[in-house]
């Protein structure tokens, strides 16, 4: 079982006892999202390290 989130895309798979929704894999844009979230949250301190 996979937790969905909203917003998760789901992929519809046709199968012979039905059909199977799964989500779309989408790590990178979680991953850019948290990166995002990193860089705002120290902002300062990596501008420090940049100088």
């Amino acid at each position: 079982m996979t937790n969905l989130r909203v917003g998760d895309q789901l992929q519809i798979i046709e199968t012979d006892g039905g059909i199977t929704l799964r989500p779309v894999a989408n790590s990178f844009e979680r991953q850019i999202k948290a990166a995002r979230e990193v860089m705002d949250k120290y902002k300062v301190g990596l501008k420090k390290l940049a100088e």
